[in-house]
């Protein structure tokens, strides 16, 4: 086994227990995991990116993103599918937070700038009716973002399909998922 590979199991190892420690309440414990186990690996966690093209050009977000030049359009858009995510029983999930909330935050605003929601939304202002929202990632899709997402597109009648390192997921607009929910 290479270094390379080594190297890459110990830092998916320790993000994996920092998400573990994170989800039953442990922050303080995914913290210290955080910052003696990561450094001494001398690497950092890979930032999610997820990209689209809805008009044909390539827009690359990052999770909190805020450098788009319509981030203002895309948040208004974000506050309404969550708006329709909440009145139609969607419930944030916590789970997926792996640090810890700021004073400034909440669990809904954590979790509705992911990077794929933010893609989604800018599709959605793009194009008022589009016809198939396509985005890809470079991580897996939290748990959270894919029964959204599964929602969003039977709430909007629009399919959307998410390529992440695993899979591509295929949301139709009945609210299932190709992956039957084993992502």
């Amino acid at each position: 086994m290479s270094r390379s590979s080594t190297s890459k199991g110990l830092i998916a190892g320790s993000v994996l227990l920092c998400n573990t420690y994170s989800s039953v309440g442990e922050d303080e414990q995914a913290k210290e995991v955080r910052l003696k186990q990561l450094h001494q690996i001398g690497k950092n966690k890979i930032v999610g990116i997820t990209w689209t093209a809805p008009k044909g050009e390539v827009v690359r977000f990052k999770t909190h993103d805020n450098s788009h030049p319509q981030s203002k359009e895309i948040y208004v858009e974000i506050a309404r599918m969550s708006v329709e995510l909440k009145e139609n029983g969607h419930q944030y999930d916590s789970r997926w937070i792996t640090r810890e909330i700021n004073d400034d935050e909440s669990i809904e605003s954590i979790l509705c700038s992911h990077s794929e929601k933010l893609a989604i939304a800018f599709n959605f202002i793009q194009q008022a009716i589009p016809n198939v929202i396509q985005v890809t990632r470079n991580l897996r899709i939290c748990g959270d973002c894919h029964s959204a997402v599964k929602l969003i597109a039977k709430l909007r009648q629009r399919p959307i399909i998410i390529r992440d390192t695993n899979r591509f997921h295929h949301f139709d607009t009945s609210g299932q998922c190709s992956c039957q929910d084993h992502f």
